[in-house]
């Protein structure tokens, strides 16, 4: 590993590799080279998926497999959740910087664990198993499988991402590098710490089965390569395929990406004052500042700076290292890096900036990471806006994506419908929605930026598991950004508990108080999320009296929990509400926003779009006039059709009315401006914005210049 450093370092070349001399010499021989391997990972996701039988695995596809060089860098991985590939190389790399081979041994059979963000992992519930691949004796290579638990034994039931987990001993069990089975089978005492410590241990140690099954495959797989080609032509392929991949990406950035510095903040928030079970250092509301700056070089070289960010905390925000590169990694996937040479050569020639004691460089080794994606979401979603302008500047509009969202999911704990303590999490949140592209609309309820694959589940897989029956899950109107090709929609799920009446849920940390997913080019962004709850309902009785019931949220002015039903009804909770114990009747309504960005003017959308928007759900008639400038009518066959003139006479108008509000950009900046000088910025936003300036001389500096302000100002400290 030290070696293939130093020629990294020497050359800047992949372990000093000039030339890629099995390509030139034998072209086919390699592209099959290259198939063989890619397969291979493939088909060990498919077949580990079908040993599972975890809803998260099996249904939501959140799994994925790779194949690595024996110092641990990436060769080739498997769809899935891809975020892990480079993180769980760095988690090998760990075990060998560690002399792993000397104590505790390693052999042929072995599968190491790992969920340890602070020695390399994304959050607790993702899981990983390493296994190394030997041949005559000598390790020449490692694969390793990734999924994401139901439950990980944190303080309250669920998947370990829960708001009340503030620091890491509250965060759920955590197995930091450890040989967990020998001979391809789990060892008896691993097993029965997972039994005794998570509230859905079967799903967990089924997991670890189909990990040790796509591992061993791939494995057995590998030594047929190798006996094919030669071990030579192995251990030199691999390596060429990462210093081609590395090639690659540089070009895929010179051609697709203009050099300069791309700026875009980012910003979320952790809403804990006052909420049940907070711990007393936790108790307050937190806005978080990501201000993303990357810069492109002329040579393709890539730069992403994070500095001036907000400070780590006791919340459950907090994204270390590990989960910056797992969000790089996912992003380059999507957007420069997509083709079958994406491996560890495309994170060679990018270069990260994570400042020490941030939030995304915590300097406190116990502190929690169990909601990191509510960072990397914020910062990836960022990053994809950048590359977007770049993209658009290059005339690359099939390659642009406004983002996606900062997604939400439910944690669930107390009584099952069988009558036992339970715990866990349903994330069918993985078919979120993404922001527009450059030349079409968003995915809608089909896709999230951890996992491109992303399946709601089965609603029947999920009420096998938890005590809830879905009354309705559909497509939320008006959910995805406005823009000449809209963001994504979202979708909501209505449950009603069922068969308990013991049922408490955490919603994991959202969208809240700020709007954190808006558009590019005129587009419009989603809106922040919420949920609805009913209690004590009369749900049973309108049940037998087959009187109608809800099944969405229907007019969200009077939503249809509030006009149907009778009992406690509390509408428009907030995206961290932590709910009182639910019971058998009690309705509880998810809603999955905000939706995607949307990309350009929305008075430029095709009425035609407009129209089968309208007649699909995506979009509603109001939204339609008020949004998009369009008007129509129903038609006798019950399909709403636009009315082409009328429309264009009110975009005529709407723009007209656009102009008399707008104002010169530089009357613009000095409104802002008073409203900094004249300490009308407040509360949490001006705690934020010390928190950052105290931390960065460099943010605090260029914040004062953009904004004209003295050499010493400063937002006013707050106590921590």
């Amino acid at each position: 590993m030290a070696e293939s450093e130093a020629l990294w370092n020497a050359t800047g070349h992949f372990c000093g590799i000039r030339k890629l001399t099995l390509k030139e010499k034998d072209p086919l021989r390699y592209e099959l080279f290259h198939s063989r391997l890619l397969s291979t990972v493939i088909a060990a996701q498919k077949l580990a998926r079908q040993i599972s039988s975890s809803v998260m695995t099996r249904e939501e596809n959140e799994l994925s497999f790779a194949l690595y060089t024996p110092e641990g860098d990436a060769v080739v991985y498997s769809t899935g959740i891809m975020v892990h590939i480079v993180v769980m190389g760095n988690f090998i790399k760990w075990m060998i910087a560690n002399d792993y081979e000397a104590d505790p041994g390693i052999d042929e059979g072995d599968h190491f664990a790992n969920n340890d963000v602070l020695i390399s992992a994304v959050h607790v519930p993702d899981l990983y198993f390493a296994s190394p691949i030997f041949h005559e004796g000598e390790i020449v290579g490692w694969t390793c499988g990734v999924t994401h638990v139901l439950e990980v034994g944190a303080i309250t039931p669920g998947g370990g991402m829960t708001p009340l987990a503030v620091e890491r001993q509250l965060e759920g069990l955590h197995i930091c590098a450890e040989k967990v089975a020998l001979d391809d089978r789990l060892r008896r005492d691993y097993e029965l710490r997972i039994q005794r410590n998570t509230r859905l241990a079967s799903f967990w140690l089924l997991d670890d089965r189909a990990r040790i099954t796509g591992n061993a495959f791939i494995r057995e797989e590998i030594k047929k390569i190798i006996a094919e080609f030669g071990l030579d032509y192995y251990l030199t392929a691999v390596r060429e395929l990462i210093e081609e991949g590395r090639r690659h990406h540089l070009a895929r950035v010179k051609e697709r990406l203009i050099p300069g510095r791309y700026r875009n903040p980012a910003f979320s928030a952790s809403l804990l004052k006052d909420r049940p079970g907070v711990l007393p250092q936790a108790n307050k509301d937190t806005l978080f500042h990501y201000p993303l700056e990357i810069t492109v070089r002329p040579s393709g070289e890539m730069t992403i700076d994070l500095e001036g960010a907000s400070p780590w905390g006791f919340h459950s925000f907090n994204a270390p290292p590990a989960s910056i590169q797992g969000g790089l990694c996912i992003s380059l996937a999507q957007t420069l890096d997509f083709d079958g040479r994406a491996n560890a050569g495309c994170m060679q020639n990018v270069t990260l900036k994570l400042p020490h004691g941030s939030i995304v460089n915590p300097d406190y080794d116990f502190v929690s990471t169990g909601w990191s994606w509510g960072t990397v979401m914020g910062v990836f979603n960022s990053f994809l806006k950048c590359m977007s302008r770049g993209f658009f500047s290059r005339g690359y509009l099939e390659e642009v994506l406004t983002g996606g969202d900062i997604t939400t999911a439910v944690e669930f704990g107390g009584k099952d419908q069988y009558g036992r303590q339970t715990g866990g999490i349903n994330v069918e949140v993985c078919a979120s929605a993404s922001g527009a592209r450059g030349v079409l609309d968003g995915i809608d309820a089909a896709w999230s930026l951890w996992n491109p694959e992303g399946d709601q589940g089965n609603a029947e897989m999920w009420e096998l598991l938890y005590p809830h029956l879905y009354l309705g899950r559909r497509v939320v109107s008006d959910s995805g950004g406005a823009g000449k090709y809209r963001g994504g929609c979202v979708f909501e799920s209505l449950w009603m508990i069922h068969n308990s009446n013991f049922v408490y849920t955490y919603q994991l940390p959202g969208v809240a108080k700020i709007a954190t997913n808006y558009g590019i080019f005129g587009g419009y962004g989603g809106g922040p999320g919420y949920i609805h709850l009913a209690k004590g309902t009369d749900i049973r009785k309108r049940i037998d009296s087959r009187l109608e019931l809800p099944h969405s949220e229907g007019d969200p002015r009077r939503p249809d929990m509030e006009r149907l039903i009778k009992g406690e009804v509390l509408c428009g909770k907030d995206t961290q509400y932590i709910s009182e114990p639910l019971k058998q009747g009690d309705l509880y309504e998810k809603f999955y926003l905000p939706g995607g960005g949307g990309f350009g003017d929305p008075l430029d959308r095709d009425v035609k779009q407009i129209e089968q928007d309208i007649n699909l759900h995506f979009v509603s008639a109001e939204a339609a006039e008020k949004l998009y400038g369009t008007v129509g009518r129903i038609d006798g066959e019950g399909e709403w059709k636009a009315d082409a003139a009328r429309s264009d006479a009110l975009r005529i108008r709407m723009r007209k009315a656009r102009l008399k509000r707008a104002v010169p950009v530089k009357d613009w900046w000095r409104k802002e401006r008073e409203l900094i000088i004249g300490s009308k910025i407040k509360g949490d936003a001006a705690a934020m914005y010390a928190e950052c300036q105290s931390r960065s001389k460099d943010w605090a500096k260029s914040y004062r210049e953009f904004w004209a302000l003295r050499a010493d100002f400063s937002f006013p400290a707050t106590e921590d």
